[in-house]
């Protein structure tokens, strides 16, 4: 064998090797990538309808208007009008999401949960809220850590119903 040819040789197992490491990083790469990116993320790049199951088997649907930590609002509806805040943990599976995703703003990432019950408590409308035992109707009064007033009639009165977010399903206007 001429030294040319071993030479020839072992350069290429080399490059071989080289390949097969690169190759592995890619793939380690492209792993790491998928694994860093969050439901957020991908709620935030789905432009189409989406269909989300939630945790008592219903489904929404709609087209996601906002989103932030913990929470999605829909346009539903044939029209798109009738508006639904659903809380991501309330979600058991979500059909149509998009496979990119947009990484969220610093303005998005402070969007809570607690923050998008608050505006619409202070919008005063009356809205229902679908809870794991049923519904409730009222306007959203206090909002704590985590629970929700809901100021509903009664009797020619009112009363307070609290709901806490884990109960929660979705949050509709009422009407």
């Amino acid at each position: 064998m001429r030294w040319d040819d071993l030479f020839e040789d072992l350069d290429a197992r080399l490059i071989h090797a080289r390949r097969l490491e690169r190759d592995a990083e890619v793939a380690d790469r492209r792993d790491d990538d998928v694994a860093s990116v969050d439901l957020l993320s991908r709620l935030l790049a789905t432009e189409g309808d989406l269909s989300l199951q939630l945790l008592d088997g219903s489904w929404v649907d709609g087209r996601v208007r906002a989103a932030g930590p913990g929470w999605v609002l829909l346009s539903a509806g044939s029209t798109g009008r009738r508006q639904v805040l659903v809380p991501t943990a309330a979600a058991c599976a979500v059909r149509g999401l998009s496979t990119a995703s947009l990484p969220p703003s610093a303005v998005v990432l402070r969007r809570s949960l607690l923050l998008a019950l608050r505006a619409l408590a202070a919008a005063g409308e009356g809205v229902l809220l679908r809870t794991r035992a049923g519904d409730v109707r009222g306007r959203l009064g206090r909002v704590g850590a985590d629970h929700v007033d809901v100021v509903v009639p009664a009797g020619g009165g009112q009363s307070v119903v609290t709901v806490p977010f884990a109960s929660l399903l979705n949050v509709t206007e009422s009407g």
